[in-house]
């Protein structure tokens, strides 16, 4: 019997073989590409967050989840890494697959405070992460207890409390080196009152045991924060604004206490650096159509969030001033993790 070769022919089997081989090669550039961003997404997206359940940066992610699955045609999770200050969310989404299947939604604690703040990060938020989209920002508010400290009504109160009782408040927050620890020991170096940090896995942890009276205070962001200030479990005496929000009228700013002080909580959505540039394009415009849908407009008003429309090509100079802004803070507060 003659070979298959023979059948049709050398020239025919060159043709078979150079038309294969371009298959192959435009299959393999295919799956680099991440399908290209018309195949985009081939299966569920993942979204890191690097905090426990029930905080503003979940609450946030959640809502863009639900969005994106619906915009997208594939099933969106989220999956809460809580711990050090962000730094399990980091190092897992870095060693990820840069294809727009797993993303991060991050604050300033992760992409902006960690590497002043730990001098071993195992990896580089700078050069690993790629900005997609700023979701949301509100100002983070100083809460307490009103049980617990009944008497206290306003920041120049709380002061006066901690000057009596040296080293006996405490204050709790989202993890060691997150914004709302660093946000506390800022407070503590400017207003030169000694009160003890306790870390937990997230804000919506740490919430509760404030509410349970297990810690006293701690900086919460405002959306996080506003159901228990609404239902009186939490009672607002300060806000970290330059002015006070719509949403706390009330409550004045630390700055007229503290001049200068700021403490402003934002979200963003992030990629690895390698994603295909149509994935990246095609995420951005998805979040941003779902960041104008009803459901997550009435979802931001009702936490008192505000929008961020920088265009991605600013993300940079954004993200570097931020940067900037809290390794300041952190040298300011004398704040370490080793």
């Amino acid at each position: 019997m003659a070979s298959d070769v023979g059948m049709i022919g050398r020239r025919g089997a060159a043709a078979l073989a150079v038309a294969a081989g371009a298959a192959a090669a435009h299959s393999a550039a295919a799956r680099a590409q991440g399908g290209g961003a018309g195949a985009y997404p081939t299966r569920p997206i993942r979204i890191i967050v690097p905090f426990a359940a029930g905080g503003t940066t979940d609450i946030v992610a959640r809502a863009l989840a639900e969005r994106l699955a619906a915009q997208l045609g594939q099933p969106v999770v989220v999956e809460n890494r809580g711990g050090a200050g962000g730094v399990v969310a980091g190092e897992t989404f870095a060693r990820s697959e840069p294809d727009g299947h797993t993303l991060l939604v991050a604050t300033a604690s992760l992409v902006a405070i960690n590497k002043a703040l730990r001098p071993n990060l195992p990896f580089d938020p700078d050069a690993e992460f790629v900005p997609i989209a700023l979701l949301a920002q509100q100002p983070n508010v100083l809460v307490v207890n009103p049980r617990v400290l009944p008497q206290v009504h306003t920041l120049q109160d709380l002061i006066a409390q901690a000057k009596a009782r040296p080293g006996q408040l405490n204050y709790a927050s989202a993890g060691t080196g997150t914004q709302l620890h660093l946000t506390g020991a800022m407070l503590a170096a400017e207003a030169g009152i000694d009160i003890v940090h306790v870390p937990y896995r997230g804000a919506g942890p740490a919430v509760a045991d404030l509410i349970a009276g297990q810690v006293p205070m701690m900086f919460d962001g405002l959306g996080s924060a506003l159901p228990h200030l609404r239902a009186g479990t939490l009672r607002a005496i300060a806000v970290a604004a330059e002015a006070p929000h719509p949403a706390l009228p009330e409550v004045r700013p630390v700055a007229e206490t503290l001049p200068g002080f700021l403490s402003t909580n934002w979200t963003g959505l992030f990629g690895l650096r390698g994603t295909p540039a149509p994935v990246l394009d095609r995420l951005e415009a998805e979040t941003r159509k779902a960041l104008e849908t009803p459901e997550v407009r009435r979802l931001f008003a009702e936490r008192a969030f505000d929008p961020m429309p920088i265009p991605r090509d600013g993300l940079p100079a954004f993200l570097e001033a931020e940067r900037r802004r809290w390794s300041e803070a952190v040298r300011r507060s004398g704040a370490r993790v080793e």
